[in-house]
C-alpha cells in the first residue's frame, strides 16, 4: 500500500507539473503572445532530440539517433510486447522473464548471479544520454482489465554547458491468478557536464531498481486449466481465474537495488590545443538485497528439503560491490562517431573491485587488466577487438576476448556485412557456485566455463540477417532438482536471425523471426519463433488527427522451455512439462493529436477459442483475453 500511496504521489505531481505548463504555453498564443523558448524559438510540437547509449566502462564514441516520435509503437507500451522481444515469462508484464532466443554476454567483472528482469530492472548499459536544444518530456500512462497499471516519465533538460535526465517507471498488476501481484518501481538519473573548453568533464548516473512479487510457484495442476473444453469460455475472462489451485499462497519476494557510476575525465592537451589523449576514472558502486519469505510451506515444491526451518522461509541475502577503473584512451567518452576515412582507437586500464555477501560471507577483491581498440582503413573497413584478464578473488584467471570486423558496401543504404567471434574462460556467477538458504544449500567449485561465439550479419537500411554458433564448454547451469550441474560434454547452439522493418506512406510491417537448434537437451530452445506486426496509418478529420490500427502475431514451436524457482530468482532446465506451438494475436487502435496519443489495444484474441495452451513457461498459463488503454504525452519546451 505504501508503494501504491508513493506512486499516485508522484504522478499527480508530475501532471499537476506539465498541466501547468500546457497551459501557460496555451495561453500565451491565445493572447496573442507566442510563448518563445530558450532556442529562441516557437515551441513546436517536435524539436530535435536524439539519445545515444550511456557511456559505461568500456566507452566507444557516442552514436546518438533521433527519438521516434510516430506511432508505430505506442501501443507497445511494455517492453515484453516489442516485436524484437521474444522472451518467455510469468503470465504478466513486469515479472520474471528469459529470452527464447539463446544467449550469453558476459562482462568482464564479478557476478554474484543475474536477475532473471533484463527488460525492467536497468543496469548502465540501458541509460541514454540526450542531446537536445532546450528541454524534453515524455509521459506514458495505462490502465488494464482487472486492474493493471503502467506509468513512465521522462524528463530531459539542457542548462549551458550540462543536461540532466530523470526517467521514472512504474507497474501495479493485481494478477489474474490466485497470489499473483505485483509492484515494481525503476528511477533512474544522468547529469552530464563538460568545461566550455572541453578540457574536464564528467558524466554521473544513478538507478533504482525496486520490485514487490506475490510469488505462486505457477498452478498446481496446470492441466486443469489447459485440458478444458475449448467451448467454455465461461474462465477465459481474467476475474474468473482464482479458483485454480497455485504452489505458493504466502510466498513473497521483494528485490532493491542501487547502482551508482561516476566518470571522470581529462583531455589532455597543451597549450598549441594539440590532443595527447583522455585520462579518466570511473567509481562504481552497486548494492543489492534480495528477500524471499514464505509460511504455511508447500511440500510439493520443497520436497522436504529444509536447511533451517521447516515452517517458515526467509531466505534474506545482501550484496554490495565497489570499483574503481583507471583508463587512458585516444578519445573522449562524449566523442561521438567520426566520419574520417582512417582512424586508430585504443584505450587501456585496470579496475579493481571489491565485492561483499552477507550469505554465504564472502569477502572478495579482484583486479582486471583490459584493453580495446577499433581501426578505419581506406573509409570501408572497420577492425576492432578488445581483451580482459582478471587476477585475485573468484574471478583469478577469467579472461575475455573479442574480435570483428564490418565492410560498407553502401553508407547511404546503411548496408554493412560484418563477422565477429568472441571466447572467454570464465566462472559462473558466485550464486551457482556458493549458496545457502532454507531449502537449497551447495558449495562447490566449478572448472571454468569456455564459450565460443561466433556470428556473421548483413544489413541493408534497418533489414537484418544474421547467423550465430555458440560452443559452451564446461556451461554451468540450474537443473531440474534446483541445483547447480555442471555440462562435460560440449554443447553447439546454431541460430538464424532475420529482422525486416517495412515502411511505406501507410503500412508498417516489422517481422523477428529466429530459427535455432541446440545439441543437448539441457540447452533447449524452441525450433522456431517470430512476432510480426503490421499496422495502417492515416490522417483524418482534414489531416489534423493520425489514425492507426494495428495486429500483432507471436508463435514459437513445441519445446521444453525453463522452469522458475521463485525462491532463487532464477529459471532452470526442465524436460517434464513442453510448451509453445500456441498462436497470440493482439490488435491495437491508436490515434495522435498533435503531441498526444492514445491507444486501444486487445490480447491474446484467440484465447479459448481453439485451446487453453497459451503457456510459455512450465505451470504459468499467460493472460487469457485481456484489453487496455493508454495516453502518451510529449513536450518540448
Amino acid at each position: 500500500m505504501r508503494y501504491k500511496s508513493v506512486t499516485y504521489i508522484i504522478i499527480a505531481l508530475i501532471l499537476t507539473f506539465l498541466s501547468g505548463r500546457v497551459q501557460a504555453q496555451t495561453e500565451g498564443e491565445s493572447g496573442g503572445q507566442r510563448h518563445i523558448d530558450t532556442a529562441m524559438a516557437i515551441s513546436p510540437d517536435y524539436l530535435p532530440t536524439q539519445t545515444a547509449q550511456f557511456p559505461t566502462i568500456n566507452f566507444n564514441p557516442l552514436i546518438y539517433k533521433p527519438i521516434d516520435t510516430s506511432i508505430v509503437h505506442i501501443a507497445e507500451y511494455d517492453p515484453l510486447l516489442r516485436t524484437e522481444n521474444m522472451y518467455q515469462s510469468l503470465g504478466i508484464n513486469g515479472q520474471a522473464h528469459k529470452n527464447m532466443v539463446f544467449e550469453l554476454n558476459h562482462q568482464m567483472g564479478f557476478t554474484w548471479m543475474t536477475l532473471p528482469y533484463p527488460l525492467y530492472f536497468k543496469k548502465m548499459s540501458d541509460l541514454k544520454i540526450y542531446d537536445l536544444e532546450t528541454s524534453y518530456t515524455n509521459i506514458d500512462f495505462t490502465y488494464g482489465v482487472m486492474t493493471e497499471y503502467t506509468f513512465r516519465a521522462t524528463h530531459a533538460q539542457k542548462v549551458r554547458q550540462a543536461d540532466f535526465t530523470v526517467d521514472l517507471d512504474g507497474a501495479s498488476n493485481k494478477g489474474y491468478f490466485l497470489h499473483q501481484e505485483l509492484n515494481r518501481l525503476t528511477l533512474n538519473a544522468t547529469a552530464r557536464y563538460e568545461t566550455p573548453k572541453k578540457i574536464y568533464g564528467f558524466v554521473f548516473a544513478y538507478i533504482f531498481n525496486h520490485a514487490i512479487f506475490s510469488e505462486n510457484g505457477g498452478l498446481e495442476h496446470c492441466d486443469d486449466f489447459t485440458e478444458r473444453d475449448s467451448r467454455d469460455t465461461s474462465q477465459v475472462i481474467t476475474k474468473d481465474l482464482g479458483s485454480f489451485a497455485v504452489m505458493f499462497s504466502n510466498a513473497k519476494t521483494h528485490i532493491n537495488t542501487h547502482s551508482a557510476q561516476l566518470l571522470n575525465y581529462v583531455n589532455i592537451k597543451d597549450k598549441q590545443g594539440h590532443y595527447f589523449g583522455t585520462f579518466s576514472h570511473t567509481f562504481d558502486f552497486h548494492h543489492q538485497i534480495n528477500q524471499f519469505t514464505d509460511y504455511n510451506l508447500n511440500d510439493a515444491f520443497y520436497v522436504n528439503r529444509y536447511y533451517i526451518n521447516t515452517d517458515t522461509t526467509n531466505d534474506s541475502l545482501r550484496f554490495y560491490s565497489i570499483a574503481n577503473t583507471l583508463q587512458w584512451s585516444n578519445y573522449s567518452p562524449v566523442d561521438t562517431i567520426s566520419g574520417q576515412p582512417y582512424f586508430f582507437r585504443f584505450a587501456g586500464g585496470l579496475r579493481h573491485e571489491y565485492a561483499n555477501l552477507n550469505v554465504p560471507r564472502l569477502s572478495d577483491n579482484s583486479l582486471t587488466l583490459f584493453a580495446r581498440t577499433t581501426i578505419r582503413l581506406f573509409k570501408v573497413w572497420e577492425i576492432y577487438g578488445n581483451i580482459s584478464y582478471s587476477l585475485f578473488g573468484y574471478t583469478q584467471n577469467d579472461a575475455l576476448a573479442r574480435a570483428g570486423f564490418r565492410f560498407t558496401i553502401n553508407p547511404k543504404h546503411r548496408n554493412y556485412l560484418g563477422f565477429e567471434a568472441s571466447f572467454g574462460r570464465y566462472a559462473p556467477d558466485y550464486l551457482l557456485s556458493h549458496y545457502f538458504g532454507n531449502n537449497n544449500c551447495w558449495d562447490t567449485t566449478w572448472r571454468k566455463q569456455n564459450i565460443f561465439r561466433a556470428s556473421a550479419y548483413w544489413t541493408i537500411f534497418d533489414y537484418k540477417v544474421g547467423i550465430n554458433f555458440y560452443n559452451l564448454g564446461r556451461y554451468v547451469f540450474l537443473n531440474s532438482e534446483y541445483e547447480p550441474m555442471q555440462l562435460e560434454k560440449m554443447t553447439q547452439v546454431l541460430q538464424l536471425r532475420i529482422s525486416v522493418p517495412v515502411r511505406t506512406k501507410h503500412f508498417a510491417i516489422d517481422a523477428d523471426l529466429a530459427v535455432q537448434h541446440s545439441t543437448q537437451k539441457f540447452v533447449t530452445v524452441p525450433l522456431f519463433a517470430g512476432k510480426l506486426s503490421a499496422l495502417y496509418t492515416t490522417l483524418i478529420f482534414k489531416k489534423k488527427l493520425r489514425f492507426q490500427v494495428g495486429v500483432d502475431i507471436w508463435y514459437n514451436t513445441q519445446y521444453y522451455a525453463d522452469g522458475y524457482n521463485p525462491i532463487l530468482h532464477q529459471f532452470y532446465s526442465q524436460q517434464y512439462s513442453s510448451v509453445g506451438n500456441y498462436l497470440y494475436v493482439n490488435a491495437h487502435l491508436a490515434i495522435r493529436v498533435k503531441r498526444t496519443s492514445f491507444f486501444v489495444r486487445g490480447g491474446n484474441l484467440l484465447a479459448g477459442l481453439f485451446s487453453f495452451h497459451y503457456i510459455t513457461t512450465p505451470n504459468y498459463p499467460m493472460q487469457g483475453r485481456n484489453f487496455e488503454v493508454g495516453v502518451n504525452w510529449k513536450f518540448y519546451d
